[in-house]
């Protein structure tokens, strides 16, 4: 049986001095297209959040609101239950809470570029969003950039 078996140190050094350059050349663009993955998730999870509160206002027949916030959203049936008033935007009594969804790390909502009254949205219960004029804007941004959500006033959303 041999007893010199094994790494020298010197083998070792080398071994985690070639996986440190290895690291320190992939981790940029890594960071990079992390940052960028993020913003894109947010704004398709954004947008899918909000086709599925127009859908569950058509199939509770009331009002769902969509509540934006710098840093996270809310959307929630708005019918008035436990003691509430049908519509008022404000979440009371039993009101059910569909999505209380936070924004990923370094995702935010610049709610000064935001187009819609008050920052918010209520869908009927025919799907349509209620007191919508025109196409209205919502910003993503990060470091990666910005990506913007529009919803119309047929109750399409898109990403721009």
């Amino acid at each position: 049986m041999r007893r010199d078996s094994g790494f020298t140190a010197y083998e070792v050094a080398v071994t985690l001095a070639i996986v440190a350059i290895m690291a320190t050349v992939s981790m940029p663009s890594f960071l990079s297209w992390l940052t960028a993955h993020r913003l894109r998730g947010a704004a398709i999870n954004l947008m899918a959040d909000m086709e599925m509160a127009k859908i569950r206002a058509i199939r509770e027949n009331t009002f769902v609101a969509v509540k934006l916030e710098s840093d996270k959203y809310l959307i929630f049936i708005d019918n008035g239950a436990g003691g509430g008033v049908a519509g008022d935007w404000n979440r009371t009594g039993s009101e059910h809470l569909v999505i209380d969804r936070w924004l990923p790390s370094g995702v935010s909502i610049p709610l000064a570029e935001v187009t819609l009254d008050q920052k918010r949205v209520r869908f009927t219960s025919r799907g349509l969003p209620a007191e919508l004029l025109n196409a209205e804007l919502i910003p993503l941004v990060n470091r990666a950039g910005r990506r913007d959500i529009r919803l119309n006033r047929l109750g399409r959303v898109w990403i721009e």
